[in-house]
């Protein structure tokens, strides 16, 4: 980095510039309030995800991030539980390769079956009532 760019990188306000973020090495000044609004968002992942983080609308621009239902039971159960299994169409089968091994409780049944997903999904094209 030569002397000029160096010098100029020292004379930045905040992180690359951006003044609404802090560069390393900064102290913070914690008053009460601040450390009353900490605590706040760290035991309540909602009102932290409602209040400070921010979505772009293309109608309003830069607006608070409003979360539907089901986020807010989402985002409880991550903060709540160390173990999640979130089944959404975005993940419907795009996050396995045919071989993966699984477990399978036939409803019929009750049996478990081990098979693979690509097994599984030959199966249930065949018989929808299988599982």
């Amino acid at each position: 980095m030569t002397e000029l760019n160096k010098n100029n990188f020292a004379n930045l306000k905040g992180y690359n510039g951006n003044a609404n973020l802090k560069r390393s090495n900064q102290s913070i000044e914690w008053t009460p309030n601040l450390v009353e609004e900490y605590v706040k968002c760290q035991n309540d992942v909602v009102y932290f995800t409602e209040t400070y983080m921010k979505i772009i609308n293309i109608d309003k621009g830069l607006v608070n991030f409003k979360l539907y239902p089901y986020q807010k039971e989402m985002l409880t159960a991550f903060a709540n539980n160390r173990f999640n299994i979130v089944t959404t169409a975005r993940q419907a089968g795009k996050c396995q390769k045919l071989n993966t091994p699984i477990k399978v409780r036939n409803k019929k049944t009750g049996e478990i079956i081990e098979t693979t997903i690509g097994e599984f999904h030959e199966r249930v094209k065949k018989d929808k009532s299988f599982y």
